[in-house]
């Protein structure tokens, strides 16, 4: 009977021209034993560990925001004292925000490499682009009606929506492109668009109080309650619009049409929510706290209360999406219930410390996979398979089975070392 090999004809033709016994002569390898015959078997692929894009992302954004150090917030001029100063008044709404985003992320936590490259990308990228394009266009304002006031209040109510939220909501865009398995829910696209948004604050609130530095005048502690105290929300309200525009696209619609139209009307909605706070503070400045008591501080509470609550619909999420691994085998009930319950979870790493902080840390990526695998399966459940996710739940799982056997190994060990020095106690207090 006639066989082919598994390379066709051409194959056939090529072994027969190597013979067994030149093998043998040339390298001294002679053919393998039947049993020991290389298995047809798919390779397999290569895992891209080095995170490219991140770093890309954060040099860019760090390149950018030296940049306007250097030529935008001029420490030579201002002084490296007032720099430090600012920079340390623009932390405290800074710190806010972040605290609020990474509250509602707690359930199926963004990489951090990713949310920092965003961080830079509006610190850095967007800031120092805004910067240039709303100078060039409030430079045309100014040679169109000739008055400077006027023109600086038509850039900041009209021009700078457009131009920043663009500039932060492109971030957000190519990381959606991108990274866009890391994205599973509404919730993702706000986080991401946050650290854009807080990036972007807190270069240009730098910038800001740098410029109104006059001891004498006090102009910087009424800079910092208006901007710092009483809207440091507004850039993350803004952009979070896009954020969810674009989420809603990646996971929600199928079309490229329909894709491109909800992304334009949230990022409408973004420009809308920026006009209407710096339209209001600046020519309606005179009914400004009256309009922020009365439509300002109600939107954000809608807007932080929704968040909220569709944060905490993530943890049934995930434990909905989790049943299928628990079924077949690959988790059990108890550690579903570490991934969704927050008194569960500081209890797992609570103890996964005895173990060291290697232990510790591998609870933590055990924990983090078992909610993406969680929100990406109850994703899938919904609006089908998608192979790019398929595949990044697989490496998932398999990390998720190496997490768990490595803080249970480490804890195994300091569990048997703290046994070895509990009976080397008692026999010492027994002598």
């Amino acid at each position: 009977m006639h066989t082919t090999h598994w390379g066709g004809p051409g194959e056939d033709y090529r072994l027969k021209k190597i013979s067994s016994v030149n093998i043998d002569v040339v390298s001294g390898i002679s053919g393998p034993a039947p049993d020991d015959a290389a298995p047809v078997w798919q390779t397999p692929k290569a895992r891209h560990s080095f995170p490219w894009f991140e770093v890309i992302m954060t040099t860019v954004g760090t390149i950018g925001l030296l940049s306007m150090v250097i030529f935008w917030l001029s420490p030579a001029s201002s002084g490296v004292a007032s720099l430090v100063k600012t920079t340390l008044l623009a932390a405290v709404p800074l710190l806010i925000v972040v605290s609020f985003i990474l509250f509602i992320d707690r359930w199926e936590p963004e990489p951090w490499k990713t949310k920092v490259a965003l961080f830079l990308w509006g610190a850095g990228v967007a800031t120092l682009s805004s910067g240039i394009l709303n100078t060039a266009l409030k430079e045309n304002i100014i040679l169109s009606i000739g008055d400077l006031q006027q023109s600086n209040a038509l850039g900041a109510t009209f021009i700078a929506p457009l131009v920043e939220e663009t500039l932060k909501g492109l971030g957000v865009l190519i990381v959606v492109v991108v990274r866009r398995t890391n994205i599973n829910s509404l919730i993702d696209g706000v986080v991401y668009a946050g650290f854009s948004a807080c990036g972007f604050m807190f270069a240009e609130d730098i910038l800001y109080f740098i410029r109104v530095d006059n001891p004498e005048a006090g102009g910087v502690l009424l800079t910092f309650v208006l901007r710092g105290l009483f809207s440091p929300f507004v850039h993350a309200m803004a952009t979070s619009m896009t954020g969810i525009g674009l989420a809603l696209a990646l996971l929600k619609f199928k079309r490229g049409w329909s894709k491109t139209g909800i992304v334009l009307v949230f990022w409408f909605f973004a420009m809308v929510i920026h006009f209407a706070w710096n339209g209001t503070s600046t020519f309606l400045f005179r009914y400004f706290f009256l309009l922020y008591a009365v439509i300002g501080v109600p939107a954000f509470i809608v807007w932080a209360v929704a968040l909220i609550i569709m944060s905490r619909k993530e943890a049934e999420k995930i434990r909905v999406g989790l049943v299928p691994y628990v079924r077949t085998g690959w988790f059990i009930p108890g550690e579903v219930t570490m991934a969704t319950d927050r008194r569960a979870r500081r209890a797992a790493l609570k103890w996964a410390r005895s173990g060291g902080r290697e232990a510790k840390r591998a609870m933590r990526s055990f924990l983090i996979n078992l909610a993406s695998l969680g929100m990406d399966q109850r994703l899938m459940a919904k609006n089908g398979p998608d192979p790019a996710r398929i595949e990044a739940d697989r490496q998932m799982l398999a990390e998720a089975v190496d997490n768990r056997r490595e803080f249970l190994r480490l804890t195994s060990i300091a569990e048997q070392q703290q046994d070895v020095t509990d009976a080397v106690s008692r026999l010492a207090q027994a002598h």
